[in-house]
């Protein structure tokens, strides 16, 4: 159904179409693995490459907004599983096939994937970006290297905020190799739960991006705060089979990697123990919970993290950051003295009215004594 409409849409036969796919067919065939088109003759494979092409391909240009589920002939709920579906690690198609079937450019067909996957809750692109933006973005799109397929684009999103510009790779490097050089010992640091995080004096914050990418520690020697940066991410019942798809993807042998999503999922997960925790990240602005309890949204990350082999190298400069202020106890007093007594304008006037309470004692007993 999508495929033909896509066909008319486009004023393009379908036997044209077919016959590029026939003309391209080895090629296409060696991107699968070998056990997926071993039973495939290559006029069978033309035909299904042929069909869910098409039918993706009208997917991308109509499928995309929640507000017209109409434009594919489904409801709302139909819409939201077809998304997935289409992100799924084994329904991936390769970009070529998307290619050769589109009748626009490289740039006009990333953009067009670029602009359905602005709607998925993990894309840092937001729903409202304005022309101005738009314009600078596909400026963007024209420079940068195609994509395997769209999970391969969804990752790229979520790594590297096209809203906001990245030098990290450079300076995460730099700070990898001073953390090696001046103390090994704290290579071996262990990420605290957002609770003792707390307890020490730390505060959570929200990222100025969505980028999973943007996690920051700072402490601020005139201010006397600790905080920790963390990008927004919201949890609902698309969550763990969409982290799961990039973690698998992230696993595959020909695809190489640093392991970004993988790395963060960990985290994330050693942040998270128990509930409490999630309240802490609901509270900062950092977790969205449309899952259900933060119990729930406990369990999920636990069960991601359950088989999960973290790799450290990814975030180091944060970690180690944490660990050293753990290890200062000055400053995890002063940071904690300042959230309790400092953070709030209720705190700080009940603070100075202390103070000036014990001056006002003083004073008063320091006349009495003079009197007598």
């Amino acid at each position: 159904m999508w495929a033909a409409r896509y066909i008319e849409r486009t004023d393009q036969t379908a036997q044209t179409l077919y016959q590029k796919i026939a003309s391209y067919i080895k090629e296409l065939k060696e991107l699968f693995a070998e056990d997926v088109v071993a039973d495939l003759h290559d006029e069978k494979l033309s035909r299904m490459l042929f069909v869910d092409g098409c039918a993706l391909l009208q997917i991308l240009e109509k499928g995309g907004n929640l507000d017209k589920p109409e434009e594919l002939l489904v409801k709302v709920d139909q819409l939201v599983l077809v998304w997935q579906d289409v992100l799924l690690l084994e329904n991936q198609l390769p970009y070529i096939l998307l290619k050769i079937l589109s009748p626009y450019n490289d740039a006009k067909l990333l953009q067009t994937m670029k602009v359905f996957l602005k709607w998925h809750h993990l894309s840092p692109i937001t729903h409202d970006i304005d022309t101005e933006k738009q314009s600078g973005y596909r400026l963007e799109i024209e420079e940068e290297s195609p994509p395997s397929h769209l999970l391969h684009l969804l990752r790229d999103l979520v790594l590297n905020d096209p809203q906001k510009e990245y030098k990290q790779k450079s300076r995460y490097k730099n700070r990898r190799e001073q953390a090696y050089k001046t103390n090994k010992v704290l290579n071996r640091a262990i990420y605290r739960n957002i609770k003792e995080l707390k307890a020490a004096g730390i505060r959570v914050k929200k990222s100025d991006s969505k980028g999973l990418r943007d996690i920051s520690f700072s402490y601020g020697f005139f201010t006397f705060r600790a905080e920790l940066k963390l990008p927004e991410i919201i949890v609902d019942d698309s969550t763990a089979p969409m982290f799961l798809n990039l973690i698998a993807y992230e696993m595959c042998p020909d695809f190489e990697n640093s392991y970004e999503i993988c790395s963060f999922m960990s985290m994330m997960g050693s942040f998270i123990d128990h509930p409490n925790d999630v309240t802490e990240l609901r509270q900062a602005g950092v977790l969205q919970n449309m899952l259900g309890s933060d119990e729930e949204v406990t369990m999920l990350f636990n069960a991601i993290n359950a088989d999960l082999v973290p790799y450290t190298e990814n975030y180091l400069h944060v970690r180690l950051q944490i660990e050293k202020h753990y290890r200062n106890k000055c400053k995890t007093w002063i940071a904690l003295g300042y959230h309790t007594y400092f953070s709030t304008p209720g705190t700080i006037i009940a603070f100075y009215a202390a103070v000036a309470a014990l001056v006002l004692t003083f004073i008063q007993t320091l006349c009495a004594v003079k009197q007598t």
